[in-house]
């Protein structure tokens, strides 16, 4: 193929020659940059024959904009300087500058965000980072340790935060990866990893417990996948915007409990402030709210282990949160296909309607309602059994204090 062009055979470079290129290369990175920081939205290193390298950067400040990032991943200039700079914060205040490269030498190569939870994959002097930053806390992967590799590989995790967040390391000789967690309840899920060409990084948002989430990894190309060893310690994982909430109320001990136990992450969990509290036959529904961020916790029985208890938390998925009302969608408790006795299920129906709601009614239609408190602009009230029925909407009435309507329209049951 290269006849046309008047070029010499393609061969292999030897291992040494590859080596000082690549050492030129993060050497190149990790070069003291000026105040006004660029970032490396991509690099390659293009052989063309022996003895001939061309490096090719793309080289963008931060904008408003995400740039173009190879592999479909994205790169926001602006979140990718804000996290950084709040990392390095956090490193100071730590007193342990002397533990990773200077700010000046951090490299974003891709973000990702998702529910107020942003993270930065980038490097330090050339070596693999992740910075996770919430409205609330920081976490910091150490770029000295040693990611946990799965056997005979080299794919591994640096990162496993308390948010669930998983920063890992894609083997340099697969085309493809798959990244799998199972839950100690035995929840399951699988994910597609596109990873950065440049260092091989892959970020994966799992919102499970780390203490309670077994990691795989594995090549489509190859049968099985393998378990990875635990995550090594981030170099720092720290509160630096404190944001107080009630747990001493009934309703903020029950909320505060049961996110501290859902296998199911909420970033920023314990900054929520307690909403409606809801309780029945063994049964506890709580709200909770930051920011325009809504979740409810639930708790029931663990099947099958008497004396103990299961919780669950559903976070607000909702795409656009400026619309008056909203459903959370929350599982039936109690359910027989998940040990529950028969007759004994209850399910709970939780929305946001506009915070000056103070009480709200729901039809279920053939003349059953439900009234409910409107605390913070959320409200739980139970489905009366006989009028379960999925892929049916059901009437809202929210009222304020004076009797005034402030929000009337269907919601999905």
């Amino acid at each position: 193929m290269n006849d046309g062009f008047g070029l010499p055979p393609r061969r292999e470079l030897p291992d040494d020659v590859r080596a000082r290129l690549r050492a030129g290369l993060h050497q190149g990175m990790a070069k003291r940059r000026p105040s006004r920081v660029w970032y490396a939205a991509a690099a390659a290193v293009l052989v063309l024959a022996v003895g001939a390298v061309v490096v090719t950067r793309q080289l963008r400040q931060p904008a408003d904009v995400p740039p173009a990032v190879p592999n479909g991943l994205k790169l926001d200039g602006v979140l990718a300087k804000t996290a950084l700079d709040r990392c390095w914060a956090a490193v100071q205040v730590a007193g342990k500058t002397g533990r990773v490269a200077p700010r000046e030498d951090w490299v974003p190569l891709f973000t990702d965000e998702q529910e107020g939870d942003a993270v930065v994959a980038a490097t330090a002097a050339g070596k693999p980072m992740f910075c996770e930053t919430t409205e609330t806390t920081v976490t910091l992967s150490d770029p000295e340790a040693t990611p946990a590799y799965g056997p005979g590989s080299r794919a591994g995790v640096l990162l496993h935060s308390p948010t669930g967040l998983v920063g890992g390391l894609v083997d340099p000789g697969w085309r493809k990866a798959d990244l799998g967690t199972r839950t100690a309840h035995g929840d399951t899920s699988s994910h597609n990893l596109v990873f950065s060409p440049v260092s091989h990084q892959f970020v994966v948002l799992t919102r499970t417990d780390p203490a309670r989430t077994v990691l795989t990894i594995g090549n489509p190309d190859v049968p099985s996948a393998m378990t990875l060893p635990p995550a090594p310690p981030p170099l720092l994982s720290v509160t630096d915007r404190p944001e107080p909430a009630d747990r001493t109320s009934p309703a903020g001990r029950v909320l505060g409990d049961c996110l501290a136990d859902a296998e199911e992450r909420i970033p920023d969990g314990a900054s929520y402030r307690p909403g409606p509290l809801l309780e029945a036959d063994g049964y506890q529904v709580v709200m909770g709210r930051l920011g325009d961020r809504v979740v409810a916790c639930t708790r029931e029985p663990e099947y099958g282990q008497p004396g103990k208890t299961q919780a669950r938390a559903y976070p607000d998925f909702a795409f656009d949160r400026r619309v008056p009302a909203r459903r959370i969608l929350v599982s039936t408790l109690g359910a027989v296909e998940a040990g529950g006795e028969p007759g004994k299920s209850r399910t709970p129906f939780a929305a946001v309607v506009p915070k000056t709601a103070a009480g709200v009614s729901v039809g279920f239609g053939g003349g059953t309602s439900a009234e409910g408190t409107a605390v913070d602009g959320m409200f739980v009230v139970w489905v009366p059994k006989e009028r379960y029925e999925t892929g049916v909407n059901v009437t809202v009435v929210a009222r304020d204090g004076r009797g005034g309507v402030v929000y009337e329209g269907d919601l999905p049951l």
